[in-house]
């Protein structure tokens, strides 16, 4: 065991877990308050702000480690199957997705008259089934034997 490695893989889950976490708060406890008007929307402005802001951390270190998660995996290989190359390639391609709703959530919050009061969370649904998704994809590549 590399401890390396397994701290690089523990980065990589913690920052996966508040991700999605804070793209299911968003979701199941701050939209329906944006419906109902409470809390006022100037706070919740103030916690979309900070979210994307986290976020976008959180989205840095999660590329990095990803990356050295997967020079840890295919070390010694001689051959990655074709396989697991095209399931590693949908799981970026959902990453590059959630990324462009992170970065068009960051881009909608400097426009003021925007139609949502909160505009991280108009994207936070797309959001959060990406990272559903990449999540399942994760699980597969973690048990894929070669």
């Amino acid at each position: 065991m590399d401890p390396k490695a397994t701290i690089i893989h523990w980065l990589h889950l913690m920052g996966a877990i508040f991700w999605i976490g804070g793209n299911a708060y968003q979701v199941f406890v701050l939209m329906p308050f944006l419906k109902s008007g409470q809390p006022p929307k100037e706070i919740l402005k103030k916690i979309s702000k900070r979210f994307i802001i986290s976020s976008s951390i959180i989205l840095i270190v999660l590329v990095i480690t990803g990356g050295l998660n997967f020079g840890y995996r295919v070390a010694g290989v001689e051959e990655v199957p074709g396989a697991y190359v095209s399931a590693l390639a949908i799981k970026v391609f959902l990453i590059v997705g959630m990324g462009s709703v992170l970065v068009f959530g960051f881009v909608g919050s400097s426009n003021e008259d925007s139609e949502t009061p909160v505009p991280s969370l108009r994207h936070a649904k797309v959001s959060l089934v990406f990272g559903v998704l990449i999540v399942f994809v994760a699980a597969m590549l973690r048990h894929w034997r070669f």
